[in-house]
């Protein structure tokens, strides 16, 4: 499992070197491959992860918070858990926005405590030719 670890970091800095040596190109040919770069979709729920609260202090929050602002995008049952996908396509229709620091802001302009939300990076793509 160690090996694999390290390996996958390896590819992971080998893919960001890449991007750097892309900079602003949208695509390299060479002899063997294409090298391309594939920009997250804003308009997928698949492009957005967000980080919800962790601590019990900071759930209790973000839960009295939900259900009195957002009651929809809390499901109930024996636990309260947001309903992610949901969350997340509010950010895609453009009902809840992102700051530069990554806070997710409602539609009220109210920021939703403890929770943010990172962007996928952009992916280099590499394809062998045939």
């Amino acid at each position: 499992m160690a090996f694999l670890n390290e390996i996958e970091k390896e590819l992971t800095a080998a893919l960001e070197i890449q991007k750097q040596l892309l900079g602003d190109m949208e695509s390299v040919e060479t002899e063997s491959f294409v090298i391309s770069k594939k920009y997250p979709n804003l308009k997928s729920k698949a492009s957005y992860k967000l980080s919800l609260p962790k601590s019990k202090e900071e759930k209790v929050r973000f839960e009295r918070y939900m259900k009195e602002e957002h009651p929809g995008l809390i499901k109930e049952e024996v636990i309260v858990k947001p309903i992610q996908n949901d969350i997340k396509q509010l950010l895609v229709d453009g009902v809840f926005h992102l700051t530069e620091e990554g806070l997710l802001i409602d539609d009220n302009g109210m920021a939703i405590p403890n929770t943010t939300v990172d962007v996928k990076s952009v992916e280099v793509k590499v394809k062998v030719k045939e």
